[in-house]
């Protein structure tokens, strides 16, 4: 499988950047065969969803160069890791946006959450539950929730080792989950 670590935040002085690529080392470091890249937002040219025909209804298939290019990005994963900060008990207006720029080409994989914020991101992976299933993505049981209190020292993010474990957890499910989705398609 290849598993894109999906970094969403874009604020400056992001703490999503440094969680991902913790994220993407423990990752490969498993050494699973399956293949691990970092997908983060602030890299990539994306506009607002302005399209006329919505992507439910374009099947794949864009009027805008940058969604098209967005699109072969996403539809090359097999699976995604998304790490999301909570902004106001919600998603991250751009990460969403991003999302919803695209239907097709997250129908089927499975998704787990890596997730951080004052309360460890909770609320925003409940709504991220219902907006993926609702595109047909395969949301996982297992999630790491990073909570600043726990998880971080001096605002700096600082994994250890129930951190590992909250992640490996989050792996091991995708993995089981994305071949079983492979396996039925």
């Amino acid at each position: 499988m290849k598993i894109a670590v999906f970094v969403g935040s874009i604020r400056n002085g992001r703490h999503g950047r440094t969680i991902g690529q913790w994220a993407l080392e423990q990752l490969q470091a498993r050494g699973d065969g399956n293949t691990y890249e970092l997908v983060d937002l602030i890299e990539q040219d994306l506009d607002q969803l302005t399209a006329a025909v919505p992507p439910a209804m374009a099947n794949g298939t864009y009027d805008e160069t940058k969604t098209t290019s967005w699109s072969g990005t996403i539809t090359s994963f097999d699976g995604f890791v998304f790490v999301t900060p909570e902004y106001n008990a919600s998603v991250p207006g751009t990460m969403k946006n991003a999302f919803d720029l695209l239907k097709v080409e997250w129908e089927g994989k499975p998704v787990g959450f890596l997730s951080y914020g004052a309360a460890g991101g909770v609320r925003a992976v409940n709504h991220w539950r219902d907006i993926v299933a609702n595109v047909g993505m395969l949301p996982l049981d297992a999630q790491a929730s990073f909570s600043f209190e726990d998880h971080f020292v001096d605002f700096q993010f600082a994994p250890n080792e129930k951190t590992a474990e909250l992640l490996e957890a989050v792996a091991a499910e995708l993995v089981q989950v994305g071949e079983k989705a492979t396996v039925n398609a």
